[in-house]
């Protein structure tokens, strides 16, 4: 088995959510895997913001271009990062921007 890093998110409403993201899988790839809901209207293309998280604590790897112009262009704070493109390096704790839904599919 493979390397992964444990994730905690942090939603608005004070609820969070726990789950392990593989080495190199972004954190919204990790969280639908795991049946934990990220907003991203875009379907995690990195084109319209909606998966945005903060990080509060650990490392995740570099920005690339299309993330870091997204976030210019939206005018995200500095630790804010797209969970569609942000990959763990470590344990991480975020805090997601977006609320989750009041009813969530399958549940």
């Amino acid at each position: 088995m493979g390397m992964s890093f444990p994730v905690h998110v942090e939603y608005p409403d004070g609820t969070a959510a726990d789950f392990d993201a593989p080495a190199g899988l972004s954190v919204l790839v990790a969280a639908m895997r795991s049946g934990v809901y990220l907003r991203h209207d875009c379907g995690g293309k990195a084109q319209c913001g909606t998966c945005r998280v903060s990080l509060a604590e650990g490392r995740l790897g570099p920005k690339e271009g299309r993330e870091s112009e997204l976030l210019a262009r939206v005018q995200a704070d500095g630790g804010e990062r797209l969970a569609c493109q942000a990959r763990p390096m470590s344990a991480v704790r975020l805090l997601a921007r977006k609320p989750k839904p009041l009813r969530q599919e399958g549940n």
